[in-house]
């Protein structure tokens, strides 16, 4: 059985707002190390045809390989999620979430060897963005399934396209209010209009999260290069500790239960 879906706001939005910035900024630092994004995938497998259009094997495999690895972070955090039920661990959110923190220990480790001063080539590039993509993958899932499929944190995509669709379902809603034409109750509307209110600035804050995270993550690589994913691993960390504390979603008699609305 999978978590269910951790629908209290406060709890959804620290999340999801601190995992997009983790995304963002070890998306960007994949960029400048390795010139290459690690966090969404769309772009790979266009890439991916290009190549293999153009018979240039060598970049599909290595393209072809970036996909896997996000597939493989997804499986992992399945696979964790799924062995922390289980055992009845308290938070499921906690072992898939350690093991985007090792795996974000090991990128951190391997930019610490990288030469800034020019971007990585060889089996140390593949290393670097393979690690970095499955960290990515398995955060993408691990947030995907805790939230019931309503949030993505290492993508923008879906991101926008829903700010997009709440922003003019909203609009014609208020419309309809005050044309008179809604058939909802005062209470009714009130409830819906804080709901969707709260969908937007999450989605919002989502956003700006990501790019927040982007621009933090330029800004420490070239502060101190060496040791700039310390920032994401502390914050990770930080979200780590807290949901020990006070889980989203726990595991008790089999049974994963939602206790965000504590």
């Amino acid at each position: 059985m999978s978590p269910a879906p951790a629908h209290t706001p406060v709890l959804q939005a620290r999340l999801a707002i601190s995992l997009a910035w983790v995304a963002g900024y070890t998306n960007i630092i994949a960029v400048l190390v390795c010139g290459h994004v690690a966090s969404h995938v769309t772009g790979h497998a266009s890439q991916l045809g290009q190549a293999a259009a153009g018979g240039d094997w060598h970049l599909a495999l290595f393209v072809g390989a970036i996909l896997v690895a996000f597939f493989l972070g997804a499986v992992l955090s399945a696979c964790a999620t799924e062995i922390a039920r289980w055992r009845g661990i308290r938070s499921v959110y906690v072992a898939p979430a350690a093991l985007e923190l090792a795996l974000l220990a090991v990128f951190a480790q391997l930019v610490r060897l990288h030469d800034p001063t020019q971007i990585e080539s060889g089996a140390m590039l593949w290393w670097m963005t393979m690690v970095a993509s499955i960290a990515m993958g398995l955060q993408n899932a691990t947030i995907t399934r805790i939230s019931g499929g309503v949030v993505r944190t290492t993508h923008l995509t879906g991101v926008l396209t829903d700010l997009g669709l709440e922003s003019v379902r909203r609009a014609m809603e208020r419309l309809a209010v005050r044309a008179g034409k809604s058939q909802r109750d005062a209470a009714t509307h009130s409830r819906a209009d804080d709901e969707a209110r709260w969908r937007l600035l999450l989605l919002a804050s989502i956003f700006g999260a990501f790019v927040f995270g982007s621009a933090c993550g330029v800004f420490a690589f070239q502060a101190f290069a060496h040791w700039s994913m310390i920032p994401p691993m502390a914050l990770l960390g930080w979200v780590i500790a807290v949901d020990i504390r006070r889980p989203i979603a726990t595991a008790s008699d089999g049974v994963v239960r939602d206790v965000g609305t504590r």
